[in-house]
């Protein structure tokens, strides 16, 4: 019978060390953070811009896009954009502001205008495409300061 009790309590031990280790080994998964806002959140300077339904050439002197967090929401940015033209008929600034909801896609956070994708955000970079603003669309890319 003693024979017995130490066979079975070494297979009782091997069973759970086994168990042990085969719970023990979980794989950490990586979670993105959820506040896509404080991510983006920040002021981005123009690397190319181009304005559309423009009747003479127009050059962007300057400008900028804010983009802040709209009250609490982990999705939900202020984007105010910012800039001033130049062209032979003289010089003129223009500014609005928008809110756009954030999702995330992969490495990327896309930007809604509504429902119509409007832009993406990688790590730093925005990219605008036909944007749109005032009397016209506008197609961006800025780098965060």
């Amino acid at each position: 019978m003693f024979k017995s009790f130490n066979t079975f309590s070494y297979w009782l031990s091997t069973f759970c060390i086994c168990l042990l280790l085969v719970s023990g080994c979980k794989k950490t998964e990586t979670v993105p953070d959820p506040d896509m806002a404080k991510s983006v959140a920040g002021t981005y300077t123009f690397t190319t811009i181009s304005l559309a339904s423009s009747s003479q050439p127009t050059t962007v002197a300057s400008g900028n896009v804010a983009m802040v967090r709209n009250g609490t929401a982990l999705d939900k940015v202020d984007l105010t954009l910012s800039y001033t033209t130049a062209s032979s008929s003289g010089s003129s600034t223009f500014s609005e502001s928008k809110t756009i909801t954030l999702q995330r896609a992969d490495n990327t956070i896309d930007l809604y205008d509504g429902s119509t994708k409007v832009g993406s955000w990688v790590l730093g970079t925005l990219n605008l495409a036909n944007y749109p603003f005032s009397t016209t669309s506008v197609t961006l890319t800025a780098t965060k300061q």
